[in-house]
């Protein structure tokens, strides 16, 4: 594992990944199409291992999530390499560093509907405190819980940030300090089909970009007005700079969108679920006992030593 002494860069590279097969560096960013991108490296490297699926203690939604597991993509961070391999990482031209942008205002809302309006595993308890459900006659008013939203992020910014799906991306990707060569911007297909491309290249596949989390199918122009996007591009200003995307317009109003009866029963019904989940992660854990964590102690001392070539269990963090 590279040191900071040898990498001053290393506080800004801990979201950096590697197929060393395919010589790509790549930077993940929630809500930009990591996990299609992710599986696409993880499966050109032939790292992708699916036998550890059912390994895993740690709560996913979906079995596609699973990919944020490094045991399961198989990648190698940047910051488990050595300093003489991340300087040939970072400036040799024969290897490809990319990242994937987005609308801000989309990757907020579908932030937004992934960890609060579904309740997924890992949302800070605050965030979910701070926005809780507009309500009509019982039922869920979507557009007034998205514009409570914009409203609670924009007021206690802070709290939000904890949590890196609400990162703004110039925080995760860092572009004036690593030397990236290669933009996809999620919206631009021809872009993300360069990039497909050149994955294919490099391995000799002939792979397409999957795609993950449709979410709701309820559209951001559904339940966005000016108001609410005026707090989220204030709030997302240095994303709007550092990667030059326009601002939008909006309508003033929006027509409400409120879920029926049956509908807000469904949705409060899949949160159950998932927080029985993440109940069942927790109790797996505390019963894994003291000789458990001892040997994880010992087997993540190994996985540095080793720059993340031994040891590397599904039980570690993601990323």
């Amino acid at each position: 594992m590279v040191s900071e002494k040898d990498f001053p860069l290393k506080p800004y590279a801990g979201f950096l990944l590697v197929a060393p097969k395919l010589k790509i560096m790549y930077c993940p960013t929630t809500k930009v199409a990591c996990s299609s991108i992710k599986t696409l490296l993880a499966k050109a490297s032939g790292t992708y291992n699916q036998a550890r699926l059912d390994q895993l203690i740690a709560p996913h939604i979906a079995r596609s999530q699973t990919i944020h597991d490094i045991g399961i993509s198989g990648l190698t961070k940047l910051i488990d390499m050595s300093a003489t391999e991340v300087d040939e990482i970072l400036n040799s031209p024969e290897w490809l560093r990319v990242y994937a942008t987005r609308d801000p205002l989309a990757r907020a809302y579908s932030a937004w509907e992934n960890r609060i309006f579904s309740r997924a595993p890992g949302t800070p308890d605050m965030v979910n405190e701070l926005c809780q459900d507009q309500m009509v006659d019982g039922r869920i008013n979507v557009t007034a819980s998205f514009a409570h939203f914009a409203k609670m992020i924009s007021e206690q910014t802070d709290e939000f940030m904890t949590d890196h799906h609400f990162l703004p991306q110039a925080h995760i990707v860092h572009p004036d300090k690593f030397n990236y060569n290669m933009v996809a911007r999620v919206e631009q297909p021809a872009e993300m089909q360069r990039l497909v491309d050149e994955v294919n290249r490099r391995a000799g596949t002939s792979l397409s970009l999957e795609r993950h989390n449709a979410g709701f199918g309820i559209k951001l122009d559904q339940v966005c007005d000016q108001h609410s996007a005026n707090r989220l591009q204030a709030v997302y200003e240095m994303d709007y700079k550092t990667f030059g995307f326009a601002t939008r317009a909006f309508p003033a109003s929006t027509e409400p969108l409120v879920l029926t009866a049956t509908e807000t029963a469904m949705l409060r019904s899949l949160r159950e679920s998932i927080e029985r989940l993440r109940s069942i992660s927790f109790t797996a854990r505390s019963l894994t006992g003291f000789r458990f964590g001892a040997r994880q102690i010992y087997k993540s001392i190994v996985r540095k030593i080793s720059r993340g070539k031994k040891y590397n269990d599904p039980q570690n963090l993601f990323w």
